[in-house]
């Protein structure tokens, strides 16, 4: 192959790529819930079973003694983030923080069109004001682990350049 063939089949990898941010980002911030989902239900079922924590609450350790399905989501908002920012990222033939930047964005939207469909719900009985604001926190949480990784990842490989 000459010099333009090997540019042009560069090009079309990077253009490529490109497309893919989005999607393989979205893909695998669905994949890691399984994990997610996993590790709360091991929780949930060898929790009870360390007899001897100093801290229990109802003969539970703590992590045991929240729903499962509410420390899920609070697994989600934590770690779906962080996933999209750092793949869109790991995709993004160039340009990788300000990738992660904009995926921080995309992630931002879509949490504030939830939350303000929520909020508009009412769904806030009893303590659901609390749980929504946990939820925030570890979402803002996931968002700068995420950049800090990146931002991370780009200066290392700014210092071997």
């Amino acid at each position: 192959m000459d010099k333009l063939q090997i540019k042009k089949k560069s090009l079309l990898i990077q253009v490529v790529r490109w497309f893919a941010v989005l999607p393989g980002s979205i893909i695998c911030a669905v994949l890691v819930m399984f994990p997610i989902h996993w590790i709360v239900m091991l929780i949930q079922w060898f929790g009870p079973l360390y007899e001897d924590n100093s801290i229990t609450i109802n003969g539970k350790p703590p992590l045991s003694a929240i729903p499962p399905e509410m420390l899920e989501r609070f697994g989600y908002a934590l770690f779906t983030p962080m996933v999209v920012i750092i793949i869109g990222a790991k995709i993004a033939p160039k340009y990788k923080f300000p990738t992660g930047i904009g995926m921080a964005v995309f992630w931002g939207l879509i949490f504030g069109a939830g939350s303000a469909i929520t909020i508009s719900r009412g769904r806030f009985f009893g303590y659901g004001w609390l749980r929504f604001v946990i939820i925030f926190a570890l979402g803002i949480a996931g968002v700068v682990f995420g950049l800090l990784q990146v931002y991370e990842k780009q200066k290392r490989t700014l210092g071997q350049e």
